[in-house]
Order: structure tokens, then C-alpha cells, then sequence
């Protein structure tokens, strides 16, 4: 994630779709309705200047991802 932003890394990654997978979406756009929805925001914007919403990114979104990307049967 080195200088990216929580919702920069996020709208990056709707895009993959490794990343819908994971959510369980099939679209750039149900996957940010997904984000917003677990992270509890109205925008993903939220994710930059709500400590509350990035802590719940961080577990939530970033910290699940990695370890649901490190599990051999969801790799790229």
C-alpha cells in the first residue's frame, strides 16, 4: 500500500477482479458499494479522513484481503 491512500488502494482494487471475488461482487461498482458498506461510509472518500472508518478498513477490507490472497485456492 506505500503512499496510497485507503481510497486510492480501495478504488484500485474494485477494478481486479481477484478483489470482487473476494467481496463476492461481479462489478467495479457493486464491489465499492461492498466496501462501503462493511466500512460503514457513505463514500469511500470517508476512508481518508475518518479514523473510525479506516480502522474498520483496515480490518475489514485491507487485513482480510491479504490473508484471503495468501490462501492457495484465491491466488491470482
Amino acid at each position: 500500500m506505500a503512499g496510497l491512500t485507503p481510497c486510492r488502494w480501495t478504488a484500485m482494487r474494485c477494478r481486479e477482479a481477484a478483489f470482487q471475488r473476494f467481496l463476492g461482487v461481479d462489478s467495479n461498482e457493486a464491489a465499492a458499494a461492498r466496501v462501503r458498506e462493511l466500512c460503514e461510509v457513505g463514500s469511500r472518500a470517508d476512508l481518508d479522513r475518518d479514523q473510525a472508518a479506516q480502522a474498520r478498513w483496515d480490518e475489514r477490507i485491507r487485513r482480510a484481503y491479504l490473508n484471503y490472497q495468501q490462501q492457495p485456492t484465491h491466488h491470482k
